[in-house]
């Protein structure tokens, strides 16, 4: 049997973290080009991002990173944070291209580590890991490569345009003014946020070691019955 005190508490939590959540899918869809006519847009996340988003929700509920509501809150905690994290993956990953594409097979396999730990603070840390790796790579060594990687045109040899497709397969870089990055870096904290509040205030462990009846439970964990 679940303390009414309780379960108003853990709604309160999940509208806070469904806020942060919400907040960090509106950020991390503004997009400032740093070239053209196209002053300000928003773009969804894609198809790599949004299965990402999902495998990485299952991998964070399982190892205990991510608690979901019981009831009938938890669709709506669900597509709250896959929406969010798959937004997250679309400011982490670098454009399409093959970079692109290796990056999302590894960062699979980090999700498939996080699952298997069953430890929330070790799972947390993989997490941070494959965060931080992604920004470096996506605000850092792909400008820089893309920046260093031109090649001239010498006579009949089309060695710029030969570069400049080679490019756009291996990533098709576009740039973005220093705003954007900065409002997409706010859509990462906010995202942090919503993992932060999503967690029982004094909680020892992860929620999947939580007694029977604790208001707030990962999917990895048996759910109390709906009251209501």
């Amino acid at each position: 049997m679940e303390a009414p005190g309780a379960s108003v508490a853990a709604r309160r939590r999940t509208l806070v973290t469904c806020l942060w959540l919400a907040t960090a899918v509106l950020l991390g869809g503004i997009d400032l080009p740093a070239h053209g006519y196209a002053g300000f847009r928003f773009a969804p996340f894609g198809i790599v991002a949004g299965l990402l988003g999902v495998v990485w929700l299952f991998a964070l509920a399982a190892g205990g990173v991510v608690g979901l509501p019981h009831g009938r809150l938890r669709v709506v905690a669900v597509v709250y944070w896959v929406a969010a994290t798959a937004m997250a993956f679309r400011v982490l990953l670098p454009p399409p291209g093959l970079v692109q594409a290796a990056l999302a097979v590894l960062a699979a396999v980090g999700a498939g580590l996080v699952a298997t730990r069953k430890d929330r603070l070790r799972g947390t840390l993989w997490l941070g890991v494959v965060a931080v790796c992604l920004a470096a790579l996506r605000f850092a060594v792909v400008p820089a490569f893309w920046s260093r990687s031109e090649l001239p045109n010498w006579g009949p040899l089309r060695l710029g345009a030969t570069a400049d497709a080679m490019r756009d397969f291996v990533v098709a870089y576009a740039p973005e003014r220093p705003a954007a990055q900065a409002v997409h870096f706010a859509a990462l904290a906010c995202w942090a946020a919503a993992l932060w509040v999503q967690w029982p205030r004094g909680a020892p462990g992860p929620p999947n070691g939580a007694p029977a009846g604790h208001p707030f439970v990962s999917s990895g964990g048996a759910s109390p019955p709906d009251e209501g």
